[in-house]
């Protein structure tokens, strides 16, 4: 039984790898095929002379680039601050503004797209309450469907990432440095911009990286709230195959974003050790009351602005949608998507955890200091490739062979973008495993499969129950993959939510965002209770952790 699981195992997880390049490949292949794959023949991109279109996707690239620079710079203005009060102060609320770092991972976009058309929206709660305090009739608050709307929308929704990452490397900085300062004059500001900040710049660094990505990858909410004139990568590799059906343009669009894409990526991984070997903190900054006029102003105007731009448009859904909850739940559509969001998030997460489980074990045995060149790549792959990029490859491959989308198929995509994740958090814990232990193991144990069902199985238990509910709440959160395939008379919450807030019904939208909310954030809130209590402070870094949600939710 245990060669047989083994085994199953094993295959599995080289399934889906290959699926994922497979897929990768469909995707990118139009982009070198001479016909446009239109159903229609020619579409109006097709008809346009190669240096024409070069210069259509290099300005999108730096529409791209723009805006999640951009979206970056103000996701840092608000997580510096943020991350200096909740790791150095104390004072009311402060577990409630940590306890914001799993926004970005367990509130799907989607949702924060909604939120802001509710408050901030041309007929919404703000400009409502704006309309009847002042006396006019025009609503004041236009910037939602603009390039500005996307840089506040993005940079609110991601600032805990910057937060989460920032805070937990100056919770450990070393205070011998800050303390010889002190002693020697130096004044607040300026241990701050000579010391603290320079200890503090690879782990700042490494957080923008994180956020860039996921806002270069970002869809839903370019996709609501872009104007006329400015489209992303993703948009647009989304309305070329779903719209235009002009499949070279995009291959091309696919191709060119992965390429930036992973020079990204690149970043990230030599930022990130540029980060691990210079913050080797051994002592802990222990919090102090909030003091001084420029720290209550600081903190006041850092919590105002959450309050505005975070806190109030997600509890717009909740006050909206709460009189429709009963109704939506009988509604026509909803059990059939709650089936179905519980049939591919559970069915995707297992595929996870289990793929993710046997190519640790295997990474483990063959790699055991981590040095293999391969070992680090597979994991890294699915980090530069969005969900759209796949699932446009996937419905190129299924339009090749003239079959129709299934939900088997969503399942198999979710899972061969996701289970990096997973594969992280149980390779984690499984370098806590003892060497020692496992060697006397394989000496004494009759076949290696002992060591893994007896030794490893058991130790890395927590991380297997953590990473599927994990799994489960990114997958449930996923409309992209679902989107883009156009399953026939298949749709999971995420897909209603999004298709009910497409057709202005924006109560029942609420109503079903309303479950989507309480669902993901109970799932993480779950898989970051298991993780932490299993996970010592020399266990996977956060700022990992967080990068290897993107492509799952669009960070992602």
């Amino acid at each position: 039984m245990k060669q047989f699981t083994a085994f199953c195992g094993t295959v599995l997880a080289v399934l889906l790898v290959l699926f994922f390049c497979v897929t990768a490949v469909s995707a990118f292949a139009p982009a070198f095929s001479d016909d446009s794959g239109s159903a229609y023949g020619t579409s109006s991109s097709a008809d346009t002379s190669f240096f024409k279109r070069i210069t259509a996707i290099r300005n999108i690239l730096f529409y791209t680039i723009k805006q999640a620079f951009l979206s970056t710079v103000v996701a840092v203005i608000i997580g510096l601050p943020a991350a200096f009060f909740t790791a150095c102060r104390k004072f009311p609320g402060r577990r409630f503004l940590e306890s914001l770092s799993s926004v970005s991972l367990c509130i799907p976009p989607l949702l924060i797209a909604l939120g802001y058309v509710i408050f901030f929206g041309m007929n919404g709660v703000f400009n409502r309450a704006v309309m009847a305090l002042i006396g006019v009739k025009n609503p004041p608050i236009t910037f939602l469907y603009s390039f500005s709307g996307i840089i506040i929308a993005h940079g609110f929704y991601n600032f805990p990432v910057i937060m989460r990452t920032v805070s937990d490397t100056w919770k450990n900085l070393p205070e011998d440095e800050y303390n010889a300062a002190v002693l020697s004059g130096a004044g607040k500001f300026r241990i701050f911009r000579t010391i603290t900040l320079f200890q503090l710049a690879p782990s700042v660094a490494a957080g923008a990286v994180i956020v860039f990505l996921y806002c270069f990858f970002s869809f839903i909410i370019v996709l609501l709230f872009g104007q006329a004139g400015g489209s992303t990568m993703e948009v647009e590799v989304y309305q070329a195959a779903r719209n235009t059906l002009d499949f070279k343009y995009a291959g091309q669009l696919a191709l060119t974003e992965t390429v930036a894409a992973s020079a990204f990526v690149l970043c990230y991984v030599l930022l990130g050790k540029k980060g691990r070997r210079t913050h080797a903190g051994v002592s802990t900054i222990q919090p102090k009351p909030v003091r001084g006029a420029a720290e209550i102003v600081g903190l006041s105007v850092t919590g105002l602005l959450i309050l505005l731009f975070l806190l109030l448009p997600l509890a717009a859904i909740v006050f909206t949608g709460a009189g429709e909850l009963l109704k939506i739940m009988g509604q026509k559509g909803f059990p059939a998507a709650l089936l179905n969001t519980l049939y591919t998030s559970l069915s995707s997460a297992f595929l996870c955890v289990l793929t993710a489980f046997f190519f640790a074990c295997v990474a483990r045995r063959a790699d055991p200091h981590g040095k293999s060149v391969v070992f680090r790549i597979i994991p890294l792959l699915p980090m530069a490739i969005s969900s759209i990029v796949i699932g446009f490859g996937l419905t190129n491959l299924l339009r090749k062979f003239h079959i129709a989308g299934s939900p088997f198929l969503l399942v198999i995509a979710q899972a061969s973008l996701t289970w990096p994740l997973a594969f992280q958090q149980i390779r984690g814990a499984m370098e806590r495993i003892p060497s020692s232990v496992t060697d006397a193991a394989s000496l004494l144990s009759p076949s290696r499969l002992d060591v893994i069902f007896r030794i490893q199985l058991p130790q890395v238990r927590r991380a297997l129950f953590s990473s599927f509910a994990f799994c489960v709440a990114l997958s449930a959160g996923d409309s992209n993959l679902p989107l883009i395939l156009g399953i026939p008379r298949f749709a999971t919450l995420s897909l209603f939510t999004y298709r009910l807030a497409g057709s202005y019904r924006f109560s029942a939208a609420c109503a079903a965002g309303t479950i989507l909310i309480f669902t993901s954030m109970a799932l993480f809130a779950l898989s970051d209770s298991i993780s932490g209590k299993s996970r010592p402070k020399k266990g996977l870094s956060n700022k990992d952790f967080l990068f290897r949600k993107k492509n799952s939710v669009e960070g992602i």
